[in-house]
């Protein structure tokens, strides 16, 4: 056994973790549409060991992120808040971490959630 193959064996460990099946490669298969195992072999040959190591935190980290870019395109801020300037910046983001608060911390579905946020959204454009 040489150096690639036991650097691959420990990759894979990491990789087929339970914690990594169940908030990394199955969403992002099932988002991209490939097997679950294509996914990981698309990262044991793309990463590093480090960047294994690094990536399961960043991703958990990150899902705030995503989310909040989401409901940007799908609250329509983008227009509301760069084109026509009648949200401020600020305004924006509260509604974005809010909305995105009760998704993450309360387990409400993306879907329902929006909805909610686009109810109150309306609610504060109309005051």
């Amino acid at each position: 056994m040489d150096e690639d193959d036991i650097l691959r064996i420990m990759k894979m460990r990491i990789i087929e973790s339970y914690r990594w099946k169940v908030d990394i490669i199955k969403p992002i298969s099932k988002e991209l549409g490939i097997s679950e195992d294509q996914l990981e072999e698309i990262l044991i040959r793309r990463l590093d060991m480090a960047s294994i190591d690094a990536l399961h935190p960043r991703y958990e980290s990150s899902k705030h992120y995503c989310i909040k870019k989401k409901l940007h395109s799908d609250l329509r801020l983008c227009w509301l808040c760069d084109v026509m300037n009648i949200l401020s910046e600020e305004e924006s983001e509260e509604i974005k971490n809010k909305i995105a608060a009760e998704i993450l911390t309360k387990g409400k579905s993306y879907q329902e959630a929006m909805e909610d946020g686009r109810k109150d959204l309306l609610e504060y454009l109309m005051r």
